[in-house]
Parts: C-alpha cells; sequence; structure tokens
C-alpha cells in the first residue's frame, strides 16, 4: 500500500513538471514567433515552430498519461496504457509537418533573401536554448520508461540544438552579414527534425500493429510451447486413474 502511495506521489510530480513545461513552453513560443517577424530571421520562426510542436507534444504526452493511467473496463478490457503509444504517433506525424513546412519556407528564401536583424536574433535564440534545456531537463527521467515521454523529450533535445544553431547562425550574421546561414539552418533543422521522426516512427507503428517484439524469437516460443504441451500429455498419460 506504501508503495502504492508513493508511486502515486511520483506520477503526480512528473505531471507537474509537464505542466510547466507545457506553459514555458508556449510562452517561448510566442516569444520566438515575435521576435522571429521583427528581426526578419525565417530559422527564428523555424525554431518557433519547431519550439510550438515540442509544446503540443508535450500536452499530448500530458494527456495520454491521464488516460493511460484509467483501469480497464467493459470498453477497453486491456486498458488504456496504448493511448501512449497513439500520443507518440501524432507527435510524430506533427514533426514530419512541421520538417517539410520548413523546407518549403527555406526554399522560398533562396530566391527571396531577406535582411536579417542579428542581435534581436541571438538574443531571443539564447533564452530559448536555456528554456529548451530546462524543459529537457524535466522530462528526461521520464523518457526512460515512457515512448510517448521520450517523442517527448527528443522534441526538446532537438529543439535545444536549433536555438544553438540559431545563435551561431546570428552571430555569423552580425560579423560578416552572412544571411544565407539563416536559410542553410532552417534546411538544418527541418532535415534533423524529419530524420527523428522516421526513426522512431517504425517503431510506433509496429507497436500499434501488435507486432512482435524485437528481443522475442517467435521459433523459439512455438518451441517451447510445444515442449510444454508435450509434458502435459505424457504427465496426463502416467497419471493413474482415480
Amino acid at each position: 500500500m506504501a508503495h502504492d502511495h508513493h508511486h502515486h506521489n511520483v506520477e503526480e510530480m512528473d505531471d507537474r513538471k509537464l505542466g510547466w513545461a507545457i506553459a514555458i513552453n508556449m510562452l517561448l513560443t510566442l516569444a520566438q514567433i515575435i521576435g522571429g517577424v521583427l528581426s526578419g530571421s525565417l530559422a527564428l520562426i523555424a525554431d518557433a515552430l519547431h519550439n510550438f510542436s515540442d509544446a503540443a507534444s508535450l500536452w499530448i504526452a500530458w494527456i495520454a498519461r491521464k488516460i493511460g493511467r484509467k483501469p480497464a473496463d467493459h470498453f477497453k478490457t486491456f486498458g488504456y496504457k496504448r493511448a501512449e503509444v497513439i500520443a507518440t504517433l501524432i507527435n510524430l506525424i506533427t514533426l514530419v509537418i512541421v520538417g517539410l513546412y520548413l523546407i518549403y519556407e527555406a526554399l522560398w528564401r533562396v530566391f527571396e533573401p531577406q535582411i536579417i536583424e542579428g542581435w534581436m536574433v541571438v538574443i531571443v535564440a539564447s533564452i530559448a536554448l536555456v528554456i529548451d534545456v530546462v524543459t529537457a531537463m524535466l522530462t528526461y527521467r521520464m523518457s526512460k520508461n515512457s515512448m510517448n515521454i521520450r517523442a517527448a523529450f527528443l522534441h526538446n533535445v532537438s529543439d535545444a540544438l536549433a536555438s544553438l544553431g540559431v545563435i551561431i547562425a546570428g552571430t555569423l550574421i552580425i560579423l560578416y552579414d552572412w544571411y544565407w546561414t539563416d536559410t542553410a539552418l532552417t534546411l538544418l533543422i527541418a532535415a534533423y527534425v524529419l530524420y527523428q521522426a522516421a526513426s522512431m516512427l517504425p517503431k510506433t507503428i509496429h507497436i500499434l500493429m501488435q507486432g512482435t517484439p524485437e528481443d522475442v524469437s517467435i521459433e523459439e516460443v512455438i518451441q517451447a510451447m510445444e515442449s510444454i504441451g508435450g509434458n502435459l500429455y505424457l504427465q496426463t498419460k502416467n497419471t493413474p486413474p482415480f
């Protein structure tokens, strides 16, 4: 009973961490969009969209955790834990959409380059980097035991890397007027986002399709079941009648 109470307290604490992570990421998204529009930086807006997908993924993960704790009933006799896997799929599809959109916008910038305010890019991206690192720290422990939270955690790690890249691009713009770095970085962010989604989508779909776990050999399972069946038959055959 004490163990259940401790487990319940840990889950409540994790929910609070997710709540804080969602709130600060939504505020950061708003700040990045404003900063991107004012500075003219597509990379900063790209980072904002990626960050918004972070906040959305955390929110979906939070809802899925709530649903997943519901006990089995007449409608869902196996329980609701698979809600977390469905949330993972939604988050990964969101990553794909964001990645494709960023590529589309970046290609337009190749033909229509714009002047970018480097200092504003560096300042906003630095704030974003700090918040991304804090959010990743809040979700790291939970990501070890949940594919759902792991997808959200990977969102944050990739966004932290994107923020670091935006800082570098902003610095190059300030020092050398290399405006092309903004477009190049946007394409790199998009490529990394799509790579993340591609690496986790097959595993997620495999689970939803109720595929065999990777560490399980069907042949060994069949052999084990056949040997048990044979042993039971021999035991029944050798059992004296009453």
